[in-house]
């Protein structure tokens, strides 16, 4: 029996709203290049585009580097209560708050 691929949920209007928020490692002020959209689940196994979070180049490096657990332990960040934020965030805004 073959088990089917994950479906990806995709959203270029969602990455687009993660790529105009700050870096949750750095913040904004620290950043050097563009806010990338980073996800909290591989797209190869079928993450959602809406379990993204926002990270500078650098950050998004080190998050691969220490993986997942080590990164928020370093960093002192949840990325899953940063996907939380960042959905209520959007839904905030779609809905004119």
């Amino acid at each position: 029996m073959m088990i089917p691929k994950p479906k990806r949920v995709t959203s270029k209007k969602y990455l687009e709203y993660i790529k105009t928020l700050p870096c949750i490692a750095l913040g904004s002020h620290v950043c050097v290049g563009d806010i990338v959209p980073h996800h909290s689940v591989t797209r190869g196994a079928g993450g959602s585009d809406y379990l993204t979070v926002p990270v500078c180049y650098a950050a998004h490096q080190t998050i691969h580097n220490l993986g997942r657990v080590r990164f928020e332990s370093a960093s002192g960040v949840s990325i899953d209560d940063e996907i939380r934020k960042n959905l209520i965030g959007y839904i905030k805004r779609l809905e004119g708050e």
